[in-house]
């Protein structure tokens, strides 16, 4: 069937500046909805066209402005149909400028992803002209069904009305037509087709995959289980078919996007034993970052198949290492569980900490710490030594909109106004509400989570003077460090296998030569790449929270938040 001349562009909105720079600031890697969702339609003969844009890995021309150029975009190929991923709240003001944009051109406009779910008005008003709700992959097949006519796009509000999971206005009025059953099987879904996105300025540092989606618990901080209800996943052969797929093509990292990626235990063992022996079979080189909880330190099958796949690091979401606030959070954990569990991982894995400081409480809360913010920065500090964390990264508490935090601080008015705290702050670098109720100095509770991050990355006031840039480390590990950390760790790993021994009962004639010193080698040349690794990551976080301060320093949000 010949297809016709209709031309369809995703859209990812750039980030604003301040937001790249976190630990995550120079990865390229693209948000796997509104891939996944283009991929459902990439070979409708409706479009001549179809394709992606992500303005965050764009080497295209730019405008005045700096950004990315849609009108060169539009010369291309033109756009009858725009789509935005509306995901990001810090990213929504740029998302809004550009659906202006394209209704300028002509173009029809749709918007999905949680934070256009939770404030479809919002969006609607700000040029965007239908938001779909939840999973859109079946909701925008339908969608372009009903607005597409042969050559021509029609909004024709009857149509619109039939079609489940989507918001629009018909005379300025918000039309709702009902929230979608969710998607089943997840295996019905074609594979996210990443080579949909043109113009790219650098191969992607990790490819996205997604085993699943949802989530079984309930953080209130949170919206994944607001928006996709508990954990659903698809098949194991489907998820290894993309690893496959990406590493023929010569990719080598990859980032599962499932927020508990062993959610389902036994589903995530025999994935991750289907994953190890492709790599034997294929002799691939893979190595795999995935988000968990702490959870999978209970499961020595599940830590050694995650191994054994390729796993190298895990992104844990600890949130805080205080017993009030993890019972605010619903965090379902204690400080005690997150330390002896993180040890055990950490002589595994790498570990990568994510952190919410000083997690807000309520009129009628329970749980409430009584330390004091400085004594709480005391307390996270010796956290992340106890728990054997490499890097971390710590954030203020941001109210998506659609959590129940959001809602808690809205019943109490404690949200500050959009004109004060735009949605481009709304990334965790920034505080978005009041803590005044809380007895909380609203300066400190801003600053001190970037303190934290510069302590962790470039040491206190003044070693971060003294070992600026970390130089002083290096030339110490490359020098006269290393034998004499080698042998630290030599040492240290030996008596511990030989104490592991004897635990085990294993009588001396059993301790063979092998056990008790090529065992404890390994060991502590992996310490010592560990300790190498984690230099090179905190020299490179070290700069970003350098630049971060210096980008803090020109915005007015601290005079706005004294």
């Amino acid at each position: 069937m010949e297809k016709r001349n209709i031309s369809l562009i995703g859209i990812i909105p750039k980030y604003p500046k301040h937001s790249q720079h976190n630990i995550y600031g120079k990865i390229k890697m693209p948000p796997v909805g509104i891939v996944s969702v283009l991929s459902q339609i990439s070979d409708d003969p409706k479009f001549k066209n179809i394709y992606l844009v992500d303005e965050n890995n764009y080497a295209g021309p730019n405008d005045f402005t700096g950004m990315p150029d849609h009108n060169f975009l539009r010369k291309q190929g033109r756009a009858d149909i725009a789509m935005f991923y509306g995901g990001m709240s810090n990213s929504v003001p740029r998302m809004f400028s550009l659906a202006k944009q394209y209704k300028k051109f002509g173009a029809v406009t749709i918007a999905g992803g949680s934070h256009v779910d939770a404030l479809p008005e919002e969006a609607l008003n700000s040029g965007v002209d239908i938001v779909v709700h939840g999973e859109g992959e079946n909701t925008a097949k339908e969608l372009l069904e009903a607005i597409v006519e042969k050559e021509s796009i029609s909004l024709d509000k009857e149509k619109l009305n039939n079609v489940r999971g989507i918001s629009f206005l018909d005379n300025n009025n918000h039309i709702f037509t009902g929230r979608r059953y969710p998607i089943r099987n997840l295996d019905n879904l074609k594979d996210p087709d990443l080579t949909l996105i043109k113009f790219l300025k650098k191969r992607w540092s990790a490819i996205p995959i997604s085993k699943g989606r949802g989530c079984n618990y309930r953080c209130e901080f949170c919206v994944v289980n607001e928006q996709y209800g508990k954990y659903k996943s698809s098949s194991v052969e489907k998820a290894l078919s993309q690893i496959v797929k990406y590493s023929d093509m010569g990719y080598k990292h990859f980032f599962f996007t499932d927020d508990n990626f062993a959610q389902d235990p036994g589903q995530t063992i025999e994935l991750c034993n289907m994953i190890s022996k492709y790599k034997d079979e294929f002799n691939k080189n893979i190595d795999m970052m995935v988000q968990v909880r702490t959870e999978v330190a209970e499961d020595d099958k599940l830590i050694k198949a995650m191994k054994s796949a390729g796993v190298t690091t895990l992104a844990i979401g600890y949130e805080s290492p205080i017993d009030q606030e993890l019972k605010a959070m619903r965090k379902g954990v204690t400080l005690e569980k997150l330390i002896n569990r993180s040890r055990k991982l950490s002589e595994h894995f790498y570990l990568h900490g994510m952190f919410i400081f000083g997690y807000p409480t309520f009129e009628d809360s329970e749980h409430r710490s009584k330390l004091t913010l400085d004594q709480k920065s005391k307390q996270y500090q010796k956290f992340f030594r106890k728990a054997k964390i490499d890097t971390i990264q710590v954030l203020n508490a941001v109210p998506l909109p659609g959590s129940k935090l959001r809602e808690k601080l809205e019943a109490e008015n404690r949200i500050f106004p959009l004109e004060m705290v735009g949605w481009d702050k709304y990334d965790g670098l920034f505080l978005c509400y009041d803590p005044k109720p809380e007895g909380l100095n609203p300066y400190d509770l801003q600053n001190l989570p970037r303190m934290l991050m510069k302590n962790k990355y470039l040491g206190g006031p003044i070693n971060s003077k003294i070992n600026f840039g970390n130089w002083i480390n290096w030339a110490y590990n490359a020098t006269v460090g290393f034998p004499i950390q080698f042998s630290s760790f030599y040492t240290k790993r030996f008596f511990q296998n030989y104490a592991q021994k004897k635990r085990e009962k294993k009588i001396a004639a059993d301790l063979t030569e092998t056990d008790i010193f090529l065992d404890p080698l390994k060991i502590a040349w992996r310490d010592i790449k560990r300790k190498w690794r984690n230099l090179g990551i905190k020299t490179y976080g070290g700069r970003l929270v350098e630049k971060w301060f210096k980008e803090y320093k020109k915005s007015d949000h601290s005079d706005k938040i004294r």
